[in-house]
């Protein structure tokens, strides 16, 4: 069971990356700035959710599964806007981007 909920898990992760953010209205419409710092926040928060999930379900919480359902939604929309800031991103921002993913990957291999 271990092995499987952990391929499900990070299988999840590596498809999606996201946080309860709300897309813009616009698809013209542009985040800059700090608005990128909020944007990294939300990927923060939901990167610690994602963790404590996943050492949930490493411990055979079988509600960790529900949870992780919900987290999965908030991935994909998350994962499109970084996409999408990325190009925009200062030098610190990417920087903050490149060590909160590092954060996941160093909590999926422990």
């Amino acid at each position: 069971m271990t092995a499987a909920v952990m391929a499900f898990l990070m299988g999840g992760f590596y498809f999606t990356a996201s946080a309860n953010v709300v897309p813009a209205k616009d698809a013209t419409e542009f985040f800059v700035g700090d608005k990128w710092d909020k944007l990294l926040d939300e990927y923060e928060k939901y990167v610690d959710q994602y963790i404590n999930t996943y050492k949930k379900a490493m411990k055979g919480d079988m509600t960790a599964m529900g949870e992780y359902v919900k987290l999965a939604e908030k991935a994909q929309k998350l994962a499109e806007q970084l996409e999408d800031a990325e190009d925009d991103m200062s030098a610190a921002q990417l920087k903050r981007y490149a060590k909160i993913t590092e954060k996941m990957t160093k909590a999926l291999m422990d």
